[in-house]
């Protein structure tokens, strides 16, 4: 329980997967970095190829690294539900046609999201000229998609079962453990406590 002058938050359950996958994307600074930016299901749900990626995407361009955005719930079963999902992801991710299909879909944001284009100018890329820009970018985006991705999975709780089964990949996971509190007094204000900075399994 968490206590704030007279209001008592106690810890709650999510409502449904979507909740904490709507609070990650929100707060994407926090668990991807300060340069990172989105790609949500709803940008991609059209789009041919990205059937397995329930989550979206996230690439951080100071660190030259993009993330594979998986958020569950410790109800479902890991083997049968959150592993075969993690390992169709991975399989997928190292296709060079889901990596052009991202990277494309990138430059479509960036002509269409100012925040995602002042991200790039505050790292250093200026649209001076749109060839320039372009190939500035797309060596960027050769380098971020020459890595393999991090699998970045928020979760309401950890099992050994999980933990375990990540370290035996060659993938790099991040379990991130996120907890919701309630006010007791009015459940319409919620508070998400979430990992600190390098406190990640």
């Amino acid at each position: 329980m968490l206590i704030s002058g007279k209001s008592k938050f106690v810890n709650s359950s999510f409502t449904s997967e979507d909740e904490l996958k709507k609070m990650v994307l929100e707060n994407a600074d926090y668990f991807f970095g300060q340069s990172s930016f989105c790609l949500s299901r709803d940008l991609i749900s059209n789009k041919d190829g990205f059937e397995v990626f329930t989550d979206g995407f996230a690439v951080d361009i100071a660190n030259r690294q993009w993330f594979i955005v998986n958020a569950a719930l410790s109800k479902h079963d890991v083997w049968s539900h959150i592993v075969p999902q993690v390992v169709k992801q991975l399989v997928s991710a190292d296709q060079s046609i889901t990596k052009q299909l991202i990277i494309g879909l990138i430059m479509q944001q960036l002509r269409e999201d100012n925040n995602i284009m002042k991200m790039f100018n505050d790292a250093g890329y200026w649209k001076e000229g749109e060839g320039v820009f372009e190939n500035e970018i797309s060596d960027i985006q050769g380098e971020i998609f020459g890595k393999s991705p991090v699998i970045q999975m928020s979760i309401d709780s950890v099992f050994s079962d999980l933990s375990g089964w990540a370290e035996t990949l060659k993938a790099n996971v991040k379990l991130s453990i996120i907890k919701k509190y309630v006010d007791s007094g009015n459940f319409k204000k919620i508070i998400y406590e979430i990992p600190e900075e390098g406190d990640f399994f």
